[in-house]
């Protein structure tokens, strides 16, 4: 949409005054700087664990507090209330960390009676990826694996509809920008040799 050419280009930017950002990884982060870089009064990551089970690299972590991101961890969002069609706040509850769960990091558990409201008008969602659900449905004949992500040759990206190629996290799942390149990069080499029948110079 051009907003990278803002002001010649009107891209609408939602601009929140009070951000919550719920999530603890570097995409938690980047949305929180973010969201301040544009204007916002006050972000707040807010984390069901503690500092130190967040995933998030620490320089990260470190970056965001000098930025001037609040934190709130040992929190759990349960709901987001709204007025007339718009964020007012969110409903949450305080949580203490239990035994440890299978990613070794110890359980968030929480405590009852422990709710509290805070007040924002913008709430980012930054806990992970997943493929959209609506694949199997809007396109029945794409193979999928039991994750739900679409089954493509590795070494083509080919699917299993004919001439049609996939790559990226919606094959692999959350990956680095790299493997998409070189997904990217694999299937543009089947592409042409499907093209042109040879192949290509690059």
């Amino acid at each position: 949409m051009k907003a990278y050419l803002f002001p010649q280009y009107d891209t609408p930017i939602k601009r929140g005054r009070r951000v919550a950002v719920i999530g603890g990884g570097n995409v938690a982060l980047d949305s929180a700087r973010t969201a301040l870089r544009l204007g916002a009064e006050e972000v707040t990551i807010v984390y069901r664990r503690s500092r130190a089970e967040m995933p998030a690299r620490a320089e990260e972590v470190a970056h965001a507090a000098e930025e001037g991101v609040r934190f709130k961890f040992l929190t759990l969002p349960q709901r987001i209330l709204g007025e007339k069609g718009w964020v007012r706040a969110m409903e949450c509850i305080r949580m203490e960390l239990g035994e440890p769960d299978e990613s070794g990091r110890r359980r968030p558990v929480p405590v009852p009676g422990s709710e509290f409201e805070m007040e924002v008008d913008l709430v980012i969602m930054a806990i992970g990826t997943r493929a959209n659900p609506l694949l199997p449905s809007t396109i029945p004949e794409l193979r999928l694996n039991r994750w739900g992500y679409i089954d493509a040759d590795p070494d083509t990206g080919q699917t299993s509809i004919p001439n049609v190629f996939a790559g990226g996290d919606i094959v692999t799942g959350s990956a680095t920008v790299i493997e998409a390149m070189g997904a990217g990069k694999r299937s543009a080499r089947a592409i042409h040799r499907l093209l042109t029948g040879e192949e290509p110079p690059f």
